[in-house]
């Protein structure tokens, strides 16, 4: 499960998930609309976080690029 199915199953914020990680909301919002993979540390503490539903497989995808402000 990829880290925003699971945020939007449990109706967690991108504020609630940064604190229990240690990042910024920032970073988990870019996390969650998959601009970003997180690093190692980051991985494994959204593991421990979920309970294991989203893993570090569920990184493995494409990421979204981001489109460009000015198009």
């Amino acid at each position: 499960m990829h880290l925003a199915a699971y945020m939007d199953e449990k109706r967690l914020s991108d504020e609630v998930v940064a604190a229990a990680i240690g990042r910024s909301r920032v970073s988990v919002s870019r996390y969650r609309r998959r601009l970003v993979r997180p690093d190692w540390d980051a991985i494994r503490k959204i593991e421990e976080f979920s309970a294991k539903q989203v893993t570090a497989d569920d990184w493995a995808g494409p990421l979204v690029p981001e489109l460009e402000a000015a198009s």
